[in-house]
């Protein structure tokens, strides 16, 4: 079987993060200004909009708002608890935090509802004299049709990950330089935006995508490429990226079993078992909505053939 090993690069240069001898791993947490700031303004915003949000037209339940801030928690957990360093040391912990920030941040967002809370709690002048002509423009509304069309979409979600992962040296350079580090992650969240905006309605948007079972076949379109890379990775005989074999280990392996660890991580908790859940609700939705409908269709139907009997006389005896 063929393995496709990502091009070495130098190693002379040392991990940006790393945890320092003598160093305990839960001690490893960051305060990284340019992932709080953003995350805090977020959470201010969604606040400040609801409290604003006067005459809904729709209802904006509890759930959504906890559904939000636990994603922004979990966005923050895990670039700033202990995980994000040990993903210097351990590949497998860096695939937990990328599918983490993948596969379950967006969601959680998305299912918050966020869009109009978050215009709502912008200063007034601003929304209406810079987000507002920048979200109308024919440019922006182009742009985001074609990233979110559904073949694009799913080439974004699984080339952003086959290129990082397998793309000479990529992978190993974001894990010695910062700024490379930061775009790595940047573009993995991004794509993932985008990705899941055609699966969870964010009101008040809708999907590109409207029935539910062409939503579980676009899911699997981008999950069949994930699987196919983490196959790669399980199943490779060598260590891809050179910078694992030169740092300190605090879990049990070697740099080669803990690749084939993240590979495992990749494919299965974050693969085929987060894959079953999701089309599971998404065929559960499915499943209601078309009762949904075949009950409205069926009280039409008695309803219409009720008036017609009313209309009909009555003939005397």
């Amino acid at each position: 079987m063929f393995i496709p090993v990502p091009t070495a690069v130098p190693t002379s240069l040392p991990n940006h993060d790393v945890i320092g001898e003598g160093s305990d791993w839960w001690t490893a947490w960051n305060f990284d200004v340019q992932y709080l700031i953003p995350l805090f303004l977020m959470a201010f915003l969604y606040a400040r909009g609801l409290s604003r949000w006067d005459n809904r037209s729709r209802e904006h339940s509890r759930w959504r708002t906890f559904s939000y801030y636990l994603g922004l928690f979990v966005l923050a957990f895990i670039y700033e608890s202990p995980l994000d360093r040990l993903g210097e040391h351990h590949f497998s912990m860096h695939v937990i935090q990328h599918n983490i920030a993948m596969m379950w941040v967006p969601p959680l967002i998305y299912l918050g509802a966020p869009a109009t809370p978050i215009l709502k709690g912008m200063p007034r002048g601003f929304r209406k004299r810079v987000v507002a002509p920048i979200l109308r423009s024919h440019v922006t509304r182009m742009a985001w049709n074609f990233l979110t069309q559904p073949v694009v979409a799913i080439v974004l979600f699984a080339g952003s990950q086959w290129i990082w992962h397998l793309g000479p040296g990529y992978y190993d350079l974001a894990l010695r330089n910062d700024f490379v580090h930061d775009i790595q992650h940047i573009s993995f969240l991004a794509v993932a935006m985008i990705f899941w905006w055609n699966i969870i309605d964010p009101k008040p948007r809708r999907s590109r995508i409207r029935s539910m079972g062409t939503r579980i076949v676009y899911f699997y379109g981008a999950m069949i490429p994930k699987h196919v890379l983490a196959a790669f990775i399980t199943f490779a005989d060598t260590v891809f990226y050179p910078t694992y074999e030169r740092v300190r280990l605090f879990l049990p392996g070697t740099p080669l079993e803990d690749q084939q660890l993240a590979g495992l991580i990749m494919w299965v908790p974050f693969g085929e078992m987060l894959n079953l859940t999701v089309a599971g609700i998404l065929f559960a939705i499915w499943w209601r909505q078309s009762d949904q409908r075949q009950r409205e269709e069926e009280a039409a139907r008695d309803a219409e053939r009720e008036s017609e009997s009313a209309a009909v006389p009555v003939s005397g005896g």
